[in-house]
């Protein structure tokens, strides 16, 4: 998903610097909100379904002295898990959930500022220059926070989900990310990665799926 959802990122950040030239903004609106959309939704099933249960079981200790420590921690923390450390974990946990939390929030709140640039300075008449600057600009800004996000997922979350969600835990994640309960067309994200995916991710994607018993 997370290659996926990179990919469309650099589609629609190639299209804000076309728009620079000139030229219609319908098309890029439209392509901006389906990455806006898959990305709101990531999210939010990640901190209900992944994050959340292991942060209920363990003290929350989010305070602003921890984020600030947040980058020692995360750095020593892969030392932690290659020694074993269950302890070191447990103690890690808050700082590594209470930053994926920070980053969610920072990816929501960028997502806005170009949602809002969309509609307030682009109108029906003719768009500045200027404007598609910053839009060029926001719209990096964002693609830039996403990678962070996903290579800090990939490199600091994953393993914790591995260390304390069983098999049939990390599966109920995976089918919450893959179909959305709440629509009309639950599949939705589903058949959209099936066709950003190659074929070979194909099949495991469809492998996967056949274990979800849905």
């Amino acid at each position: 998903m997370h290659e996926a959802y990179r990919e469309v990122s650099l589609v629609v950040e190639e299209m804000a610097r076309k728009l620079q030239s000139g030229g219609d903004l319908k098309t890029f609106k439209e392509t901006f909100a389906l990455w806006g959309k898959h990305l709101l939704y990531h999210a939010q099933v990640e901190d209900e379904y992944m994050t959340g249960p292991i942060k209920d079981s363990q003290p929350a200790r989010n305070n602003e002295a921890e984020h600030e420590n947040l980058g020692k921690q995360a750095r020593s923390f892969t030392s932690f898990l290659r020694g074993g450390e269950k302890a070191a974990l447990e103690d890690s946990l808050s700082y590594i959930l209470g930053f994926e939390e920070q980053q969610h929030k920072e990816l929501e709140a960028r997502k806005q500022v170009v949602e809002e640039l969309l509609e307030g300075e682009i109108g029906e008449g003719a768009v500045s220059t200027r404007t598609r600057r910053h839009l060029y600009s926001r719209i990096v800004a964002l693609r830039v926070a996403e990678f962070d996000h996903f290579d800090n997922e990939e490199t600091f979350v994953f393993p914790v989900i591995r260390e304390l969600m069983d098999e049939q835990e990390q599966l109920n994640v995976v089918k919450h990310l893959l179909f959305d309960e709440t629509s009309d067309n639950s599949s939705w994200i589903f058949d959209w990665l099936t066709g950003a995916l190659g074929q070979k991710e194909q099949k495991l994607l469809l492998g996967l799926v056949n274990r979800l018993n849905i």
